[in-house]
């Protein structure tokens, strides 16, 4: 019933944030296609000639070029949300090939006169040696930092067979059906063009799905290395063919007649040059990521990406426009060499692998999005013209199907040399190798560069037989690469399983299993260590039950076990029990706790009856000793500051800062990532309060919080005046209309509970830098933490007063789900950074928290289905003999083998520190 009832919230919200996407959507491009002032038009001879097809001559504002890349990716962000929650089996880059195709004959048949229409022109027309710059060096330089080296460098034999040889054939046998098999009249060297451009592979819709099902790493080896290096022999065939067929132009200057000896020459020297300038250009990029060595400076880090990235581009454009060379293979043997020998010298390799993961989607949603847009206005016209019927359909299917026959024969022809070399093979990855060879971001850019090529030189005016030419092989190469990313992408997954490439699923499912076990039991453990805090103390344990189903099942001596487990892993003297007087009556059955049991539990939660006498002695001892080592100890930060103490102003100031810290943390840690308007109003009252400190006014933010709400309360008073009642009650999923007056109390319980625990935890460190209140901290450093006292009663006095206990406790259980709802969700990060998850696997699970999470932060129900009735005094039977006075340490609760990302905020609560709400 629980999971129908979240599930169905689940669906509706969902649902409900699609619809809001799509009319935002629709109306930025009804906005981006609205006609201009005629002022702004273009001229009437303008307009008939984009009438009559003659894009090109439009005149388009270079201002204008900037709108087309952030409109498509403002696209890409609801492409990618509609493939990630309802359509996650197709591939990204297709869709946004179909995208760009959808634009293309939109503007081609739609409205002429509009800001889309002249951006898209102007991007249909980018100059060639620009696309490739543009384009290249980023996506082939980040897959060759995503390589494996050692596999890399066993198979390069292998890869070397691929790349070279193989798509020297291909490009033949490519070339062969350009001129037998269409009936276009090709000359023999644009065909040769033709074939290098579909000789050039692109894993791209591939690659994430073999990390995703845990193929094989050899094979993951042969599809990414063989699309690298073949990218590059195809690219330095492209160059040879292209200036022969240019040459066919007799535009002179233009093109050149390279005979067979001038092209093994032209060969070697693109292939060996290029290797040459990698080589040059990788050791100054680790010699550059060595001397900024300063690994804890964020702007030195930042600078170290900068650096990679600029010299990646600068070695491309170098050894492709300067040497004549090939900038290809420049990137990939610089992109290598930075992956073998640079990682002990990156500061921060996440930031590095992070830009460059951004930088490849930036460049592939742009150019699938383009490589669309092209071929859709290409369609267009030259079906206008003639020059593309269904007869043409068939020659793009039959091309297709024979891409992989020729695909096939030659891998199959070298399989007995690649079985026995490099890291071998076998048949099943040998045919799915076959199968894996997509066509995507190489092929698109330089079927648009030969295009755009020989467009330019012959000025577009008049339609000749070359230009014909060039848009007929650009619609074979979109065709191409349009159909093998969605055939090709879409059914990789169950072809590599049916080929029994994947992980065994029952082996998998195994492991999951476990980890599905030890997830749920460090759920337990958090829930227990939890309990430990204070403001947690009268914790509505059956709504945690409904919002957190991994503890709908916790049994007594799972739950006595946790504290077992807490006791034995804490520092004896810091060890603080939890309050379970809320919990226990839930676990409890009508045969009541066993003996064996009940001692247990009375030794873990530290009773009178099963106490250790040696912890209270040294806990007393502590206490008594205290006051003595701080008068011993003075902070280092005193030691410095004596013979200059720091002012009033400035402790307050420092004082801000600590706060704000803390704000941070309360962030990260899932207590406020959610409550944004409130996240807000606290940022605000620390810049109000600065203010006031600057002006040597007292601190004093809470006054600014305290106004926030009753403003907001007048807000709403206000709607609910003019809107006669329509905003007085609010409806959530399945539960009861909730009085909008309810909402503000629970939103003004989490204020409170999120500055109170800010300032206890910031008194905490404030102290503990500067002194103790008694010996070591200055009268200013006094003065500060007086003024936050001050407040913090006044927010718990207006709290006890002005609010009913059951709100307190509801929204205390809610923030007590958010937060152990949260850390599952770092552990699930921790499993999959450690290997013992894969993304795709961990990504089942952090979706299911992230829908829990959202049910909680969405719930705004008073009565959750299996809460008992408890009176606390029925309950107090199984808390009675808990020791009221114990010592804090700390406001993390620091304890030893804790990690840092999982401390404990003790003390930092809006109660009295006795586990009881005043009021």
């Amino acid at each position: 019933m629980t999971s129908a009832i979240l599930s169905q919230t689940t669906m509706t919200r969902r649902s409900t944030s699609f619809f809001w996407l799509v009319v935002w959507v629709l109306l930025l491009a009804r906005c981006s296609f609205a006609e201009e002032d005629e002022e702004t038009h273009s001229s009437g001879n303008s307009t008939e000639a984009a009438e009559e097809g003659n894009y090109h001559e439009e005149e388009v504002e270079p201002a204008e070029a900037v709108l087309y890349p952030s409109f498509i990716l403002t696209l890409g962000i609801f492409i990618f949300y509609l493939l990630s929650r309802y359509l996650h089996f197709l591939p990204y880059t297709a869709i946004m090939f179909i995208l760009g195709t959808l634009i293309g004959l939109g503007v081609s048949l739609g409205v002429r006169d509009s800001h889309i229409h002249r951006t898209v022109v102007d991007w249909q027309n980018i100059n060639s040696e620009v696309l490739l710059l543009v384009f290249l060096p980023g996506l082939i330089f980040k897959d060759a930092l995503g390589q494996n080296v050692h596999l890399f460098w066993t198979a390069l034999g292998q890869m070397l067979i691929f790349a070279f040889p193989l798509v020297l054939a291909g490009t033949v046998l490519t070339a062969l059906v350009g001129v037998y098999v269409f009936p276009y009249g090709w000359s023999f060297n644009l065909a040769m063009t033709f074939g290098s451009i579909l000789s050039a592979t692109d894993p791209v819709a591939v690659a994430a799905l073999l990390e995703e099902v845990g193929a094989p790493p050899r094979l993951k080896t042969h599809i990414a290395g063989e699309s690298l290096l073949n990218d590059g022999s195809a690219i330095v065939f492209f160059a040879i063919f292209s200036e022969k067929f240019y040459h066919e132009l007799g535009i002179p200057g233009f093109g050149e007649d390279v005979d067979f000896a001038e092209g093994v020459k032209l060969f070697c020297q693109k292939a060996l040059g290029g290797a040459a300038f990698g080589i040059i250009f990788g050791l100054a990029i680790l010699y550059v990521l060595y001397i900024l060595d300063r690994r804890f400076s964020k702007e030195e880090n930042v600078v170290q990406v900068t650096a990679v990235v600029s010299m990646a581009y600068l070695n491309y454009y170098v050894a492709d426009f300067i040497a004549k060379t090939s900038g290809v293979i420049a990137t990939v043997v610089a992109g290598l060499i930075v992956r073998f020998a640079a990682r002990a010298s990156i500061n921060d390799i996440h930031l590095m692998d992070d830009f460059f993961v951004l930088l490849e989607h930036i460049l592939n949603t742009i150019l699938f999005s383009l490589g669309g847009l092209v071929w859709g206005g290409v369609i267009v016209e030259n079906h206008r013209d003639g020059f593309w019927t269904g007869r043409d359909w068939g020659y793009l299917i039959a091309l297709y199907i024979l891409l992989h026959v020729f695909r096939a024969v030659m891998f199959f022809a070298i399989y007995p040399i690649t079985k026995h070399i490099g890291l071998s093979t076998n048949f099943a990855e040998t045919t799915f190798q076959v199968y894996g060879g997509l066509r995507g971001a190489v092929g698109i850019a330089l079927a648009l560069a030969l295009d755009n090529e020989v467009y330019q030189v012959t000025d577009g005016n008049d339609l000749t037989e070359f230009e014909v030419w060039t848009t007929q092989a650009y619609q074979m190469v979109g065709g191409i690469a349009f159909l093998t990313l969605i055939i090709n992408g879409t059914f990789a997954g169950p072809f590599l399983k049916k080929l029994g490439l994947a992980d065994s699923s029952d082996i998998r499912a195994k492991l999951i299993e476990a980890n599905r076990i030890h997830f749920r039991q460090k759920q337990i453990d958090d829930f227990v260590e939890l309990l430990t805090l204070t403001r947690f103390y009268r914790l509505d344990f059956g709504l945690v039950k409904f919002h957190v189903p991994y503890l709908a099942d916790l049994t007594l001596t799972q739950l006595v076990e946790a504290i077992e487990k807490l006791k034995e892993t804490t520092q004896h003297e810091k060890y603080r029990p939890p309050n379970v007087d809320r919990v226990v009556p839930y676990l409890v059955g009508p045969e009541g706790i066993s003996k064996d049991l009940e001692d247990r539990l009375n030794i873990a939660l530290l009773r009178d009856k099963g106490s250790d006498p040696r912890r209270s002695q040294k806990i007393e001892e502590r206490r008594r000793n205290r006051k003595g080592r701080r008068e011993r100890r003075m902070s280092s930060t005193m030691q410095f500051m004596m013979g200059e103490p720091l002012s009033t102003k400035e402790m307050r100031l420092l004082f801000i800062s600590m706060v704000r810290a803390q704000y941070e943390y309360q962030i990260n840690d899932g207590e406020l990532d959610s409550q944004h308007l409130l996240t807000v109003a606290l940022e605000q009252s620390l810049e109000e309060a600065e203010t006031d400190v600057m002006n040597d006014l007292p601190f004093n933010d809470y006054k600014y919080l305290r106004d926030f709400h009753f403003r907001t309360k007048k807000v709403v008073g206000w709607l609910k005046n003019c809107t006669c009642g329509l905003f007085v009650h609010h409806k959530s999923g399945k539960c009861h209309r909730v009085p909008m007056n309810q909402m503000l109390e629970s939103a003004y319980v989490e204020q409170t509970m999120a500055y109170t625990s800010a300032h206890k935890r910031a008194q905490w460190f404030f102290q503990e830098q500067l002194g103790d209140l008694d010996s070591d901290l200055s009268e200013a450093g006094k003065i500060v933490i007086h003024e936050s006292n001050q407040q913090i009663d006044i927010a718990q006095k207006d709290l006890n007063e002005k609010l009913d206990v059951e709100v307190v406790k509801k929204v205390v259980s809610h923030k007590f789900c958010k937060i152990l709802l949260t850390r599952g969700a770092h552990y699930i990060d921790k499993l999959t950074s450690g290997g013992m998850l894969k993304e795709s696997e961990a990504e089942e699970i952090v979706k299911e928290l992230d829908d829990l999470l959202e049910n909680v932060i969405t719930c705004d129900q008073m009565h959750h289905e299996g809460e008992l009735d408890l009176n606390f005094d029925d309950s107090l039977h199984f808390c009675s003999l808990l020791p009221q006075n114990i010592e804090e340490s700390s406001p993390d609760g620091e304890r030893e083998g804790n990690d840092s990302n999982e401390a404990v905020d003790v003390g930092s609560g809006f109660d009295d520190g006795s586990g009881n709400v005043s009021g």
